[in-house]
């Protein structure tokens, strides 16, 4: 069975200003160069590459510039999403002609809408440096995640950068999640019959999550799986752990399908 639609998934990338930059050993430059040339030789092209936040290891314009070169030479279109260390007018400023969105107003959040083969989706922006690691949906953007999410109309699918709800590890839930979750995921009830699901990362490792009918799923980092923790155990572990992954997402009519992949450089 042909798919109707497939996007591939990369997430908190942290790329440095340099080529030669390292994020806690992970060489975060190679590692994406042999990743592009991996989604740009699939067998199946994919409709499009979301990337769901942290580009950058630190909002500075050679970082940027350095995420605009690897990125540029992906022949699928991306979408990029605010992490908490991002900053959407440096994105705006250095990944412009990137972006493949046009109704996001300067000095707003990264918060936009798309359609690809007839699937709505929308992604937000819970970056807010204020309180970073967490984050927060603005009331602007909730208001409009209530005024998409009504009962009818296409399917649907919510990207954003951090994890809703708790995930069972001390450590992340009270350093790591939205802090309006129950909020957003109430926003979402009424679309769930056409919800596809929520997609996000910041976690650095894979997840999933099912909650009153809707599917959530967290994408391990592209370049640096560093959080790693047993349930109920409070400790953070600095190091990479796993080799460089991403997923790809297919949309059949009645199901979707979403699986890890890992590479190696």
């Amino acid at each position: 069975m042909q798919p109707l639609l497939t996007y591939v998934q990369i997430s908190d990338t942290h790329i440095g200003p340099t080529r030669d930059f390292q994020l806690d050993g992970s060489p975060t430059f190679p590692y994406l160069e042999r990743l592009v040339c991996i989604i740009n030789s699939l067998p199946a092209q994919p409709d499009f590459v979301i990337h769901t936040g942290d580009i950058a290891n630190e909002p500075d314009a050679e970082s940027y510039r350095v995420a605009a070169s690897l990125f540029s030479r992906l022949r699928a279109p991306v979408y990029y999403l605010c992490g908490n260390h991002d900053r959407p007018d440096m994105i705006r400023q250095y990944m412009a002609m990137l972006l493949n969105i046009s109704d996001v107003p300067a000095g707003a959040p990264l918060c936009y809408a798309f359609e690809v083969e007839g699937e709505h989706f929308l992604a937000l922006d819970t970056s807010e440096p204020s309180i970073d690691p967490r984050g927060r949906l603005g009331d602007d953007q909730l208001e409009r995640l209530h005024a998409e999410c009504t009962p009818d109309g296409p399917p649907l699918t919510v990207f954003m950068h951090h994890p809703p709800f708790p995930v069972n590890s001390p450590w992340a839930d009270r350093n790591l999640l939205l802090e309006n979750g129950e909020a957003v995921h109430q926003a979402l009830l009424p679309a769930r019959e056409r919800l596809r699901g929520v997609f996000f990362g910041h976690l650095h490792r894979s997840c999933q999550f099912v909650r009153d009918g809707i599917t959530y799923t967290g994408a391990s980092s592209t370049t640096a799986s560093q959080m790693v923790w047993m349930p109920w155990e409070d400790f953070y572990i600095d190091k990479v752990n796993s080799l460089p992954s991403y997923n790809i997402t297919q949309y059949f009519s009645d199901y979707v399908h979403s699986t890890q992949y890992t590479f190696t450089f």
